[in-house]
């Protein structure tokens, strides 16, 4: 194990969204609901659903709705990063058990779990979901069978990941194994930006739980996932030239720009652009970084963009990042929002009817949720004081005895969506 990696795999809490083209239905005014992934805190009963109340009313933020799913122990992890369209099963993971779980949500206030599925074989670990286009959907897997490739690597299954593609019910179309024979460790297909007008599909590579990881990014065919490109993390530079020794590390999330380049962000806090992904020899480029304290990971997690604004949940900081990329070679710093210093914000996901975000985290405060508001204009971001828990603190709280499915304690989430 790389001791560099310790912080990260003892959260075990890490996360991702997709760059793919929006299917979710058109938006008109603010969601009425939020759909939330929870686990039960001890275990000894289901994990679940949760369907919150989130328009203006007296019921705003209570617990309308919970879909146990009859497995305890899951650790709820991702959903999809956009709603799916109307009629499409909404897709998310159990990472302890290695499980999918698709949900109907045409009835909004009342979604049911429809059906349970296995990774796909031979892969192991189903972590990020991506839609595409065709209704499809991406899944990375973070393992493979048989031992990491990566000398010391106690990892057991430990090989390189893979990628698989399911259709909208969740059948398997086609796999594709990361392994690249250049890359000595082992190579776990997190996250994706899907190009499809150019036939391309960029993928990171960032481990949940494993020991070691391949620093690097991918670049595939779309059309059936064939490998043509992997490329290693460059160091990433702080604004007087110095190596930050973190910044590379763990390629997250990427996001496609409106110039058609892809740009990500790693959880070590370094911003790369990648150029030329229709060529033969695609360009990765540090364009920001951000100074992390001393010694450790920023924690960089899941970015929504909102126009020419990325905003970027910062674990280890404590806050979130707003950053002007309207021209993506040369993102610039415009503002920080802090959270209390026992929340660690992780997830992000934007309300495509208004100008909330829900905050989710990892590791410290995920017996919580908030909710944050942006002006579009500036890139300013606030919390909505509006919405506290019993306790007082800011947020919607997980931490009651009784749900609508009975008195099964508490509960704790990382993943969460709008839904009108």
């Amino acid at each position: 194990m790389r001791p560099t990696l310790v912080p990260f795999l003892l959260a075990a809490l890490a996360c991702g969204r997709p760059s793919a083209a929006p299917v979710a239905e058109p938006a008109s005014g603010p969601s009425r609901y939020l759909y939330v992934w929870l686990g039960d805190k001890d275990e000894k009963q289901s994990d679940f659903l949760a369907v919150l109340d989130v328009a203006p009313s007296r019921s705003y933020g209570e617990v309308l709705t919970t879909v146990p799913v009859g497995m305890s122990g899951t650790l709820p992890h991702h959903m999809e990063y956009e709603l799916p369209g109307s009629g499409r099963l909404l897709f998310a993971n159990g990472h302890h058990h290695e499980r999918l779980f698709l949900f109907d949500t045409r009835d909004a206030a009342r979604p049911r779990l429809v059906r349970t599925l296995p990774p796909a074989e031979p892969y192991r670990y189903p972590h990020d979901i991506v839609r595409l286009p065709n209704g499809n959907v991406l899944v990375g897997h973070l393992r493979g069978p048989g031992t990491s490739p990566a000398a010391g690597d106690s990892t057991e299954p430990g090989g390189h990941g893979g990628i698989a593609e399911l259709d909208p019910e969740g059948g398997v179309v086609r796999v594709a194994g990361a392994a690249d024979s250049s890359v000595a460790a082992p190579i776990r297909p997190y996250s994706f930006a899907v190009l499809p007008a150019i036939d391309r599909l960029l993928v990171t590579s960032a481990p949940m739980m494993e020991d070691t990881t391949a620093d690097v990014v991918q670049i595939r065919r779309l059309s059936d996932l064939a490998l043509l490109k992997t490329l290693q993390m460059p160091p990433a530079r702080l604004p007087n030239g110095e190596a930050e020794p973190f910044g590379h590390m763990l390629p997250f999330e990427p996001r496609v720009m409106p110039d058609g380049s892809v740009l990500l962000n790693t959880y070590g806090c370094g911003f790369y652009r990648v150029t030329g992904i229709d060529g033969a020899e695609p360009r990765i480029e540090n364009v920001f970084t951000l100074d992390a304290p001393p010694k450790r990971m920023g924690s960089c997690g899941i970015p929504v963009v909102a126009g020419r604004w990325w905003i970027m949940a910062v674990g280890e900081m404590r806050m979130l990042l707003v950053l002007d990329v309207s021209d993506p070679a040369r993102p610039r710093e415009v503002h920080r929002l802090e959270s209390d210093s026992a929340f660690r914000p992780h997830w992000l996901a934007r309300d495509p009817g208004s100008d909330r975000l829900v905050v989710g985290a990892e590791e410290s405060g995920v017996e919580r949720m908030l909710l944050a508001r942006i002006d579009t204009t500036t890139g300013r971001l606030r919390w909505d004081e509006s919405l506290r828990g019993a306790d007082g603190r800011l947020g919607v709280s997980f931490v009651r005895e009784t749900w609508p499915h009975g008195a099964t304690g508490e509960a704790f989430g990382h993943a969460a969506l709008f839904r009108r």
